[in-house]
C-alpha cells in the first residue's frame, strides 16, 4: 500500500518543502484554505475540550478536516472516560495518524522554535 501524500499546508509546516521543493513544486493545496473553526454545537463539554486541544496542537487542518476532527474527538471523549477498548484505541490511532498526529508525524513537525544552526545548511540551500 502507497503512502499517502502529505497535504501542501502541513509539509509546509514540517519543513518538508525547504527539504525537496521539487516534490511539493506543483502540489496544489485547496485555494481557500478556511480555519478549522468552532466545534460542532451539539458535541458535548468533553468532546469540545477534545476540540481545542486538536486545534492547539494540530495548526494545519482546515474546515475540511472538520468531520475527522469531530470523529477524533468523540473517540477521544469515550477514552477519557475510561470506555475505549483496544478496537476502539486502534480506530482513534488510526483517525489521529490521518490527521498527522502521532507521535512519528508531530516529530517531522517544525513549530519553529529556537533551533541551532546546523552547519550543512550553507551547502543545501536553507535559507538562514
Amino acid at each position: 500500500m502507497p503512502r499517502q501524500r502529505t497535504p501542501k499546508a502541513k509539509a509546509e509546516v514540517s519543513g518538508a518543502v525547504a527539504k525537496n521543493a521539487g516534490r511539493f513544486k506543483d502540489r496544489k493545496g485547496p485555494k481557500v484554505a478556511r480555519p478549522l473553526g468552532e466545534p460542532y454545537v451539539t458535541m458535548t463539554a468533553e468532546q469540545k475540550a477534545a476540540w481545542a486541544e486538536i486545534q492547539h496542537e494540530m495548526p494545519w487542518l482546515t474546515s475540511s478536516d472538520r468531520i475527522m476532527v469531530r470523529l477524533a474527538c468523540s473517540w477521544i471523549a469515550r477514552m477519557e472516560e475510561g470506555d475505549l477498548g483496544v478496537a476502539a484505541s486502534s480506530a482513534l490511532a488510526s483517525i489521529l495518524s490521518k490527521l498527522g498526529a502521532t507521535p512519528v508525524d508531530v516529530s517531522k513537525v517544525n513549530h519553529g522554535g529556537s533551533e541551532e544552526e546546523d552547519p550543512s545548511d550553507e551547502f543545501f540551500g536553507r535559507p538562514h
